[in-house]
């Protein structure tokens, strides 16, 4: 790693992030050795960090290898892309960025020259945690998909507290998974449930989010999300002509139509839900810091398109294409 040491991180969190930060830190096996919060100094010293004035200087600055992102706020806004230039410049000098958040939050952003014109290897030096394609429980789901044949509809439910990432970062995340599985989506239908107005991006979306999706040769999914849940629970169901997949982070189990287990494996240890999301995460980093754990880059367009179908949807009150965004993409 060309950015410092392996293992040192800085952080950008709120102070109610602390003890989560602290425990991600711990099980990913990383030294804390900056910080930078909105809620002031104080943050870095409760651990023992060296204080940061703000992200954009701690980005610039930092000595670490690493800087984790667990909070949203300085990021990116839906005009101002300045935090993203950092973000970016910090990844061109070898320095591993994670983020709770997502980093575009906007499909318009894919098309700015910060993120346009930057390299590929740069690119996947920015990793969003925790992400399904890289936990082992969807390594487990990968085993059984090719005897499993094809996937008619698929069921997600990601439930989290707010400390763990925001409303936007669960819809992300979901998104992307599908996308995996099935492909870009023709339309999403989208309910959003929150005291403040739906955003135009994902920075800034909390409470909870219910969607119906139709995709293309007539498969479907449903979702359900939260920022606003106790601990973290996170469950998908596959369903197909050969059966039932229900899979959680702790277990994989596959039914035949007929009723029969198939296959069922125990993933991890069964842990309270808020122990389980600093562990989740922790497992995501060791993966995102690993080349041969990495997998597959995030395919950022389509990812993007249907998330920010989804909030356009639930803006609009009907369902709404992902491929009318992508149609202003390809015209950026």
């Amino acid at each position: 790693m060309d950015g410092g040491s392996d293992n040192l991180v800085s952080c950008w969190l709120r102070s109610d992030q602390v003890s989560l930060v602290q425990a991600i830190a711990e099980q990913a096996g990383l030294e804390i050795i900056e910080a930078a919060s909105p809620d002031g100094r104080g943050v870095a010293e409760s651990l023992e960090a060296e204080p940061t004035p703000d992200l954009r200087a701690l980005l610039s600055s930092t000595s670490a290898g690493i800087v984790f992102i667990a909070d949203q706020s300085g990021i990116t806004s839906e005009n101002d892309t300045s935090v993203l230039e950092s973000v970016i410049d910090a990844a061109e000098r070898g320095i591993h960025v994670l983020s709770l958040e997502p980093i575009p939050a906007a499909a318009l952003h894919l098309s700015s020259p910060a993120w346009r014109d930057a390299a590929d290897t740069v690119r996947e030096r920015i990793s969003f945690v925790p992400l399904a394609r890289r936990s082992s429980a969807y390594a487990g789901i990968t085993e059984l998909l090719s005897q499993f044949g094809e996937i008619e509809s698929v069921g997600v439910r990601v439930l989290c507290t707010k400390a763990a990432g925001s409303l936007g970062a669960r819809l992300f995340g979901i998104c992307e998974l599908l996308v995996t599985l099935l492909g870009t989506p023709e339309t999403i239908d989208a309910a959003h449930v929150s005291a403040e107005p739906t955003p135009d991006t994902l920075r800034g979306l909390s409470g909870h989010m219910t969607a119906n999706i139709r995709f293309p040769g007539g498969k479907c999914a449903s979702i359900m999300a939260s920022d606003s849940s106790p601990g973290w629970s996170r469950a998908i169901t596959l369903i197909g002509p050969k059966g039932v997949i229900d899979a959680s982070d702790h277990r994989v189990r596959w039914m035949s139509p007929e009723g029969q287990i198939l296959d069922d494996s125990q993933m991890t240890d069964t842990k309270d839900p808020v122990t389980l999301e600093a562990t989740l995460i922790a497992d995501s980093i060791v993966a995102s810091l690993t080349p041969g754990l990495r997998g597959q880059p995030i395919h950022m367009n389509a990812t993007l398109a249907m998330a920010q179908a989804g909030l356009l949807s639930a803006r609009t009150g009907h369902p709404e294409s992902p491929s009318t965004i992508l149609d202003i993409l390809s015209r950026a």
